[in-house]
Parts: structure tokens; C-alpha cells; sequence
């Protein structure tokens, strides 16, 4: 049977969850006093999608489970400098692989994580 990382690793110690609803407080988000390397994600009313998407994915890489049958492994980050736009921009580049039994369908279930 593989791996099954506590909720709280991925999504903060604060984290809730219920039949309809998963709770994650912004703070959970934030990264450590001392990490390196680091990031910077500063909670506010208004955050943007992509800034809570970004801070959940980081989070994920640096917390998750890294043995032999853990069924979602993040890369690290792979970079480059792209011009888009009219400028030159970072672009930061993950492969995120999710593992489940064989089950000829097109997307992963994650009833069967």
C-alpha cells in the first residue's frame, strides 16, 4: 500500500476539510523563517489566483513525500530566460507526475491516489 502523507503536509498545520469543503488558511502558504532556497508569498485580501497557485505548488515541492511509492512527485524547478511579450521574462518549468494503478482512463482518479 503506498505512502499516504498527512493532509497537514500539504496544505498547513491549520488546514480543515468537511464533505463540501477544504480550508487552507494563507498563512499556512508562507515559507519558513530559514528555508533556502526561498520564496516570498505575503497573504492579503485580495491575493491573485496564480500567487495562491504558485505558493500551493512550492509548498507541495518542498513538503512531499519522497519515498519509493509516492504517488505525486514534483520536480524541482527548471529555468530559463524566454522573451515574451517584448521582454525577457524567467520562465520556471515543474513536471509533476501522479501515479495510479492501471486503469485505461484519460485523466488520473483521484479516488484511486
Amino acid at each position: 500500500m503506498p505512502s499516504e502523507p498527512a493532509i497537514t503536509r500539504f496544505f498547513g498545520t491549520n488546514v480543515s476539510q468537511n464533505l463540501e469543503n477544504l480550508t487552507i488558511k494563507k498563512s499556512d502558504l508562507v515559507a519558513p523563517t530559514g528555508l533556502s532556497p526561498s520564496y516570498e508569498f505575503t497573504p492579503s485580501e485580495l491575493n491573485r489566483s496564480e500567487q495562491l497557485a504558485t505558493a500551493l505548488l512550492l509548498k507541495w515541492q518542498r513538503n512531499q513525500d519522497v519515498s519509493a511509492d509516492s504517488q505525486l512527485v514534483l520536480s524541482t524547478f527548471e529555468q530559463q530566460l524566454v522573451f515574451r511579450f517584448g521582454k525577457w521574462q524567467r520562465q520556471y518549468t515543474m513536471t509533476i507526475d501522479i501515479y495510479v494503478d492501471d486503469n485505461v482512463n484519460n485523466l488520473p482518479n483521484p479516488n484511486l491516489l
